[in-house]
């Protein structure tokens, strides 16, 4: 599985499996700015829109998975 970088710890995304087993990010900000695409090619390196999630997502500038 590609590593998701930034999407992994945003509170933005969620994770949306497909029936074929196949799982993608979703940016929960692109409901309301078209600016952020829905299923962002990962893995993200730079976002704007990133806010580590409730967990303490970590600091924005890593780039890949704890």
């Amino acid at each position: 599985m590609t590593r998701p970088g930034l999407c992994g710890r945003c509170a933005h995304a969620r994770t949306v499996e497909s029936r074929r087993g196949s799982t993608f990010y979703l940016c929960g900000r692109s409901r309301t700015d078209p600016g952020f695409p829905r299923y962002p090619v990962l893995p993200v390196l730079r976002c704007v829109g990133f806010e580590a999630d409730r967990d303490g997502g970590g600091n924005p500038d890593e780039t890949e998975e704890s």
